[in-house]
């Protein structure tokens, strides 16, 4: 059962992740729709998935209906002298194309920004991936550079978009 709300929004909350939660998170890294998405190469086991949610440049959350957990968003590599992070997020491959991704990723960035002070978030997104890279496009974020052949997925070589988006350029 995923933790307390920690912030709300008008179509799903984020919440924290509880050890209850863990196993559908290792379910759906492992799952291929879902670890295709972010370049997931090996098999995530609970000791794996222990050791990177307590990793110190992570914060994730729960993005949450009253129905329970769709998926999952989170900010690493998070960097406070810089005032930057760098976003990921994924829905679960039933609960998509409603815009949750879009409502997560919203809520994510307005926490990096107004609670964290962060004054850039940055995102990649395979190039092929056209609904993620247009989630980032309706919140504010910039196309700024490509990749190419920067990932190796399900058997080929994929390029990635950069997205950035500065604090000073987003519009809650």
């Amino acid at each position: 059962m995923p933790g307390p709300v920690f912030l709300r929004g008008d179509r799903l909350s984020l919440r924290t992740v509880e050890p209850d939660d863990h196993e559908f998170l290792r379910r759906q890294f492992n799952a291929p729709d879902v670890r295709h998405g972010i370049a997931g190469t090996e098999p995530m086991a609970a000791d794996d998935l222990d050791d990177w949610l307590d990793g110190d440049d992570v914060i994730s959350f729960l993005p949450c209906t009253s129905d329970g957990p769709v998926g999952f968003v989170w900010l690493f590599d998070i960097d406070d002298v810089a005032d930057r992070a760098e976003l990921g997020y994924w829905i679960h491959p039933d609960e998509r194309g409603v815009g949750y991704g879009t409502r997560a990723a919203e809520l994510a960035v307005r926490y990096a920004i107004r609670e964290r002070g962060l004054r850039k978030i940055s995102a990649r997104v395979f190039e092929t991936n056209d609904a993620s890279r247009a989630i980032l496009e309706r919140i504010g974020f910039e196309r700024e550079g490509r990749l190419r052949a920067h990932y190796f997925v399900d058997g080929e070589r994929v390029d990635a978009s950069l997205y950035g988006l500065l604090a000073s350029e987003w519009e809650p």
